[in-house]
């Protein structure tokens, strides 16, 4: 199609609704994955004196905990390319007084660095998020060391059933005659779907790391549990951010049709008390090689 988005265009329009919605992320999402960005930190094998990475950084809760992780002597640089979560990522830096710590505005897939520079890349959820995922990882590759230590998470094989389920239902309601800006976001989220989704299987981005050059490439499959509180705030979420562009073009009515349906439906899938969701994580570690 001759109106087809470019690769670049394509990762400006998905990346830029995380800017767009950033105050809504930080104060929503980010309490949510406290447990994630402690058990990535735990994993990262992060020493004293040490120069880390910390790729899609976005309010740099990864960052902050590198920072500690490094202490005074080490150093770390987050980059992230949405201006608005560098800026919330900034005022946490400040009022934390870490001094060791800076944040840069860079694309996964162009590290504008100096190759073999750190001792350890980190990413949270980052790599999910770039339409070229053997061209971010060849990046981290780069830049590490000899030596040095590659370890980021994300989501796992399964989606978690409420996922499916909430997704699957709101189809129905979308609208048929999307704005121009949301025709180029949903062909923004299938690029970028096809470009992540085989990624899901750990084999597969195993042999990725080992093609590229990693050695001691590891994935480990863990579950987590999320806590939404209830049925009510699940889908209030996905209509504030997950579907947040797709809600704004359904009229109000049926907006009211499609939460009443799913609460109702959701209802009986929770996994424990309050509205408890299992979800798969895995985590990879790599080494390259000295």
């Amino acid at each position: 199609m001759a109106d087809q988005l470019d690769p670049e265009k394509a990762c400006l329009v998905n990346c830029e609704l995380f800017g767009k919605h950033s105050e809504y992320f930080e104060s929503k999402i980010v309490p949510l994955w406290q447990d994630l960005y402690d058990s990535l930190a735990a994993r990262s094998g992060v020493e004293p004196g040490w120069s880390v990475l910390d790729i899609g950084t976005g309010t740099g809760e990864i960052a902050l905990r590198m920072s500690k992780l490094v202490g005074p002597e080490g150093h770390v640089l987050a980059v992230d390319l949405q201006k608005e979560m560098l800026s919330i990522a900034e005022g946490k830096k400040n009022r934390a007084g870490a001094g060791n710590l800076e944040f840069r505005r860079m694309a996964l897939e162009e590290l504008d660095l100096a190759g073999s520079a750190f001792d350890a890349v980190i990413g949270n959820y980052s790599l999910c998020c770039v339409m070229d995922y053997g061209a971010a990882l060849a990046e981290c590759f780069r830049v590490l060391k000899p030596g040095g230590r590659l370890i980021y998470n994300h989501g796992g094989p399964n989606d978690p059933l409420v996922s499916e389920l909430a997704f699957k239902m709101f189809e129905k309601y979308q609208t048929k005659e999307p704005s121009k800006q949301l025709a180029d976001l949903r062909e923004s989220d299938a690029a970028q779907a096809e470009g992540f989704e085989k990624y899901r299987d750990p084999l597969v981005t195993l042999r990725l790391l080992r093609n590229l050059g990693y050695h001691q490439a590891e994935a480990t499959i863990a579950q987590r549990e999320i806590d939404y509180g209830s049925a009510e705030d699940y889908v209030d979420r996905m209509l504030a951010f997950d579907r947040r562009s797709e809600a704004e073009e359904v009229e109000e009515s049926d907006l009211a049709r499609f939460r009443f349906e799913a609460i109702s439906a959701l209802r009986s899938v929770s996994e424990g008390p309050g509205f408890q969701i299992a979800d798969e994580v895995v985590y990879y570690t790599a080494i390259k090689p000295s």
